[in-house]
C-alpha cells in the first residue's frame, strides 16, 4: 500500500493548490500569514484524510485483499461507496467549518468543497482502473508466455516421439521388410511418416488447428503403428465426420495415442484397442483405449502438458475417466475462433 500513500500525498498537493491561490496575498502579510498557513495545512490534511480512506478501499479491491467490502456484489459496493462518500464529506465539511474563520457564503463553500472531493474520488477511481488494466494485461502476458512454453514442450515431446531412435528404427525396419514383401504397405509407411512430420512442422506456430487436420494426422500416426504391431493393435474412428469447423489444440490426439501405446502391454493375447468418437452436442472428442498397463508407471508429463495448455488457452480441461478396462480422455472442442 506504499503506492497508495504516495498517491494520497500527490492528490492532496493538487487539491491544496487552488486554496493556495485564494490565500496567496495573506502569506505576504505579517498579520495574516499564520492564518494563511493554517488554512493551507487544514486543506491539505482534510484532502489527505479523504484520499486515504478511498484509496484504502479502492486499492484493497484492486489487489483482491480479503475483506467484507470485497465480498459484496458490485451494486452493493457502489451504494456503500456513495454512502461513505457523503458521510466522510459531511464530517470533514463540519470539521472545516469549525476550523475556518471565513464562512460568509455557506452555499458556495459547500458546493466548491464537494466538487473538490468529487474530483479527488474520480482521480482515485481512474487510478484504480489503470492499475486493474495494467494487472490484467500483465496476467495475460504471463499466460501467453506460459502457453507458448507448454506448446513448445508438447511439440518437442511429439517430435522426440517421432524422431525417437526406437520409433524410427521400427518404422524403417518395417519399411525395409515391406519393400520386398509388400510394396503397397511400404509406400503407405513412407506417406504416413512424411504426413506426420509435415503436420508437426505445420502446427509449430499455431495455437489451434482444424479438427479434421488433427484427425488426419492421428489416423496416419495410428496407421504407422498398425504397420508395426499388425493385429495386436486395433483402432476405430466413430462419427468423426462433421460439416462444422471445430478446432482443437495441435497434437492433442497424437499425445493421447502415444500415451496409450507407451503405457500398455501389446501382445497377441492383449490387443490394444483405441477408439476416437466425436460428440458435437457436448462439444468434445473422446479418445478411449483398453487397459493392460505395463509394470513400470509413466511420468504423465504428456497429459499434464495437455491439461495446462487447455486450461490456459480455453479455460477448460480435458476430462480423464479410468476403470479396470478403459482409460478415456474427453477433449474439449473449440468453435471457430
Amino acid at each position: 500500500m506504499s503506492l497508495g500513500w504516495r498517491l494520497c500525498f500527490i492528490l492532496s498537493l493538487f487539491a491544496t493548490i487552488p486554496r493556495l491561490i485564494f490565500v496567496w496575498d495573506s502569506l505576504f502579510d505579517p498579520a495574516t500569514i499564520g492564518l494563511g498557513v493554517l488554512d493551507i495545512c487544514i486543506q491539505f490534511i482534510i484532502s489527505f484524510e479523504f484520499s486515504w480512506i478511498f484509496v484504502y478501499v479502492c486499492l484493497q479491491n484492486t489487489y483482491h485483499i480479503p475483506s467484507w467490502f470485497n465480498s459484496q456484489k458490485v451494486w452493493v459496493q457502489i451504494v456503500l461507496l456513495f454512502v461513505l462518500f457523503m458521510a466522510i464529506n459531511e464530517i470533514l465539511f463540519q470539521l472545516k467549518l469549525a476550523l475556518d474563520t471565513d464562512n460568509s457564503d455557506m452555499l458556495i463553500f459547500r458546493v466548491v468543497y464537494y466538487l473538490y472531493h468529487i474530483l479527488l474520488l474520480l482521480a482515485i477511481l481512474g487510478f484504480r482502473n489503470f492499475l486493474k488494466t495494467t494487472q490484467e494485461n500483465h496476467q495475460i502476458g504471463l499466460e501467453n508466455e506460459q502457453l507458448k512454453r507448454e506448446q513448445l514442450k508438447a511439440q518437442l515431446e511429439a517430435l522426440q516421439n517421432q524422431l525417437n531412435p526406437h520409433f524410427l528404427f521400427n518404422a524403417l525396419n518395417i519399411l525395409n521388410i515391406s519393400i520386398a514383401t509388400n510394396p503397397d504397405l511400404a509406400q503407405r509407411i513412407v506417406l504416413d511418416l512424411s504426413d506426420i512430420l509435415r503436420y508437426n512442422l505445420k502446427v509449430q506456430n499455431q495455437s489451434l488447428i482444424l479438427l479434421k487436420d488433427e484427425l488426419d494426422a492421428a489416423r496416419a500416426y495410428l496407421d504407422l503403428y498398425k504397420a508395426r504391431f499388425g493385429e495386436k493393435l486395433a483402432f476405430c474412428f466413430h462419427d468423426v465426420g462433421t460439416a462444422r469447423n471445430w478446432y482443437i489444440i495441435p497434437l492433442s490426439l497424437q499425445i493421447l495415442i502415444e500415451n496409450a501405446i507407451k503405457h500398455n502391454v501389446i501382445t497377441s493375447n492383449q490387443i490394444l484397442m483405441i477408439e476416437l468418437r466425436l460428440n458435437e452436442q457436448e462439444k468434445q472428442i473422446t479418445v478411449s483405449n483398453s487397459v493392460n498397463k505395463k509394470h513400470s508407471p509413466g511420468t504423465g508429463i504428456g497429459l499434464q502438458n495437455l491439461d495446462k495448455r487447455y486450461k490456459i488457452q480455453t479455460g477448460q480441461k480435458p476430462l480423464l475417466l479410468e476403470d479396470e478396462q478403459h482409460f478415456t480422455v474427453k477433449v474439449p472442442l473449440i468453435e471457430a475462433p
